[in-house]
This record gives C-alpha cells, sequence and structure tokens, in this order.
C-alpha cells in the first residue's frame, strides 16, 4: 500500500479559516482533528486538502461525506452526532449563533 504524505499538519488545518476570536481553542494533540467550543457547540475543523479528507473517513471505515467543519453538541463529545456539515465557515458560524440565541430564548 502506498503512503501519502500531506503538506499540512493537523495543527495547520485552520490557518486558512478566519476562526471567531470568541470560539475556544479545544484541540488536543491525540484528536483526530482540530476542535473549537462556543456556547456548548464543537465545531471541528477537517483538512483542507480533498484527497487527505477522502483518505482519512475511508480509513476509518466511514462513506466518504465531503465537509470542512462539522459542528456538534460539546456534551455529546464521544457521540460525534454532527448537527451540521459543511464546507463554508460563514454557514458554520451563522448556525452556532442561531442555536445559541435559541437556547437563551428558551432559558428567558
Amino acid at each position: 500500500m502506498e503512503t501519502i504524505t500531506w503538506d499540512l499538519t493537523w495543527d495547520q488545518y485552520t490557518s486558512c479559516h478566519n476562526i471567531p476570536t470568541e470560539w475556544e481553542d479545544t484541540s488536543w494533540g491525540n484528536d483526530e482533528l482540530p476542535s473549537y467550543e462556543f456556547n456548548g457547540y464543537r465545531i471541528w475543523v477537517n483538512s483542507p486538502n480533498l484527497a487527505e479528507r477522502k483518505e482519512s473517513q475511508e480509513h476509518l471505515g466511514f462513506e466518504f461525506q465531503d465537509w470542512i467543519f462539522a459542528v456538534t453538541r460539546s456534551s455529546y463529545y464521544e457521540d460525534y452526532n454532527n448537527l451540521l456539515l459543511s464546507m463554508d465557515l460563514e454557514e458554520v458560524k451563522s448556525y452556532v449563533s442561531e442555536l445559541y440565541e435559541k437556547k437563551v430564548e428558551l432559558i428567558s
């Protein structure tokens, strides 16, 4: 089997994105991907390289779904229940902000 090497390392996946400063970096060196937390939601950041995204999912036995960002609930961290898969950071920012606003309305 051919060994694939990539130009980017895991900790560089976010360098091409304008991550909001209010998102807390929750990445750990042993995580599959870098992540951020915002108001009870975790935002995972996938590789910007399509071939690497595809290889990593297929290697884990998953059917390929192309995404750069995945949103999960922080409290369900281990379940990996995706609330949103997206290629667009602006869509993710809007989505987690709307979820937070709905949560605040329910509490009020």
